[in-house]
């Protein structure tokens, strides 16, 4: 039997790709949540894992019924195909940068380990649900490729910093004064370190995503008291 000939039928073929879609609006969901933590794995590096779960799992369920329908089979076909994800796992592993607290290539890792599955299905012999995952995920690192699209979706995210100032009683109130002048919201203050000379704390909140943080960053700089403010990206 050639693998044209062991093609499934299309409805069986439809319900894949429903699975995929199902797959990679969950996959959305959670990594909505993600960016407006300001987290690194976003929407986008979310999506592509979850379509490539889906693709998985629909290949190690299905991709091997021609060989399973043979008699005198007496292998696991899918061997093979387990050591490739787990493979592929270490090589999508070495994208993955941390500098300076900011971690890049995760979506390329990302879009690795989908690339793997792409290929396992096209050599199971399941070249349409193949072609349409490779386009459905093109589709998802153009729309995706800025920030441009998540802007818009995206409201309000998370802020955070951590604020080293000389210890006087007026500088908590004109912090939270200042935060609330530039439209910060749901202040929250936890101090980490305190002495007679200084004060650290972590300051949290609400900001509306349009809105640079460095204005407030500025804003807060001004304050002579103020010794240093650490901001990353991506808050608590």
């Amino acid at each position: 039997m050639t693998g044209l000939e062991s093609l499934a039928p299309l409805p069986i073929q439809l319900d894949w790709l429903l699975r995929i879609i199902v797959a990679a609006v969950c996959g959305a969901v959670i990594g909505y949540e993600r960016a407006v933590q300001r987290k690194s794995a976003g929407v986008r590096t979310h999506i592509v894992v979850a379509i490539a779960s889906a693709l998985f799992m629909i290949v190690s369920k299905y991709g091997f019924a021609d060989l399973l329908n043979m008699h005198d089979i007496a292998l696991d076909p899918s061997r093979i195909a387990a050591q490739i994800v787990t493979g592929i796992s270490f090589i999508g592993a070495g994208t993955i940068l941390v500098r300076r607290e900011q971690i890049s290539g995760l979506t390329t890792a990302a879009g690795v380990w989908a690339t793997a599955a792409i290929g396992m299905a096209v050599g199971a012999g399941m070249y349409l649900i193949g072609v349409l995952s490779t386009a459905f995920l093109f589709l998802i690192q153009v729309l995706f490729h800025d920030d441009t699209l998540i802007n818009k979706i995206i409201l309000h995210v998370r802020f955070n910093i951590q604020i080293e100032a000389i210890n006087k009683h007026h500088i908590l109130p004109k912090i939270q004064e200042e935060l609330k002048e530039n439209q910060v919201e749901n202040v929250s203050v936890k101090i980490l370190d305190v002495s007679d000379e200084r004060i650290v704390f972590s300051v949290d909140g609400i900001i509306n995503n349009k809105k640079d943080e460095n204005d407030i960053i500025m804003a807060l700089r001004k304050y002579p008291d103020i010794t240093r403010i650490s901001y990353t990206r991506g808050g608590k």
